[in-house]
């Protein structure tokens, strides 16, 4: 049995931690055991560990690479894999001021593991060519939504000349872009389209004033079981500016939804079938991309949608078996890294 330790900064029911489910499943547990522990952040927290393989999912920050190196010397015989959930092109783009230092603080985390999983195809793309982290160490494994309960959901109804109902849910955050998803419904009639919002966040205050006035937009608290609105929903928007995979996409297209999505990092990936690709920067350019499928046979494109996302789960379960099972190659001293060292943030 495969001894693995998941390292995690944050236990909240998200993205990520619903992710490691999938560490759960009869595929992956009949070979690999699997055990969580938080992340330290001081060198000398970073002790030998009882597993065969260390796999983090905390994204690099400067104040975390001598715990990182530590961790690497103090288990010279496991195998280190970091899979990367949040940075990206877009990420860059948007939210690092100083693009150059942030590349090397990358290239520096990535000497600590032995692989680097990306979620994405466009988010490997985007390490290897621009990044500069070797190719032979970066691949691509999608991530596990764990919501296999998804896939019973009646199929959507043809609209006829009903309005357009639209679902977007997550983190009510900046990046998830919803405040001009608000000003774009208010472009449309509520005989045109009408707009299901629920999540959490700092921007819940904003997000419900934008709203004031628009009886065809609705705001509702976080669920951990979004099934019961993606079965009223004919399709779900993602507009956010930045977006390593997006499971919300993969959560609609397993309920059978049309996904209607901005043109950044992995989304465009889950939009082949049953998806509509866009620019989505500003309240313009969402209400273009909803008018456009105003125009969709949006009940077609859901059945797609659910037929193309079929075997993702299966790939994503052969990807890790054999990531685990490889056998670690023989390592030399690790990398001085002495000198590049440092508290400051990433940016």
């Amino acid at each position: 049995m495969i001894r693995t330790i998941h390292l995690l900064d944050d236990f909240a029911m998200g993205g990520v931690t619903r992710a490691l489910t999938m560490f759960t499943q009869p595929a992956i547990a009949s070979i690999a055991s699997a055990q969580i522990m938080p992340m330290g952040r001081d060198p000398r927290d970073a002790a030998p560990l009882r597993a065969d393989v260390i796999i983090c999912h905390v994204p690099p920050c400067w104040s975390r690479l001598p715990y990182l190196a530590m961790l690497r010397l103090h288990n010279p015989k496991a195998r280190m894999i970091h899979v990367e959930h949040s940075y990206t092109k877009a990420f860059e783009a948007h939210r690092v001021s100083a693009p150059r230092r942030f590349r090397m603080l990358l290239k520096l985390a990535a000497r600590c593991f032995d692989e680097i999983v990306c979620v994405s195809k466009a988010q490997r793309n985007w390490m290897v060519g621009t990044v500069g982290i070797p190719a032979a160490k970066v691949q691509v494994i999608y991530p596990w939504s764990g919501r296999d309960e998804l896939m019973d959901i009646a199929p959507a109804r043809p609209r006829k000349d009903a309005p357009l109902r639209l679902l977007a849910y997550g983190r009510f955050s900046h990046e998830k872009n919803f405040a001009n998803l608000i000003h774009a419904m208010a472009k449309f009639s509520p005989a045109r389209a009408q707009l299901t919002l629920f999540g959490r966040g700092p921007e819940q205050p904003d997000l419900a004033a934008a709203a004031t006035g628009l009886p065809h937009v609705t705001l509702h608290g976080a669920t951990d079981d979004p099934g019961e609105y993606l079965a009223r929903c004919d399709a779900v928007i993602v507009p956010s500016l930045h977006e390593a995979f997006g499971l919300v996409a993969t959560e609609a297209r397993m309920a059978g939804r049309a996904i209607i999505v901005a043109d950044v990092d992995g989304l465009p990936e889950q939009a082949a079938k049953g998806g509509i690709v866009a620019p989505m920067h500003s309240a313009d350019d969402i209400a273009a991309a909803i008018a456009r499928a105003l125009q969709a046979p949006i009940a077609n494109m859901g059945a797609q949608a659910r037929d193309h996302v079929q075997e993702q789960h299966r790939r994503i379960l052969d990807g890790w078996r054999v990531v685990l099972t490889r056998k670690a190659h023989v390592r030399s001293a690790m990398p001085a890294m002495t000198g590049y060292f440092s508290t400051d943030s990433m940016a």
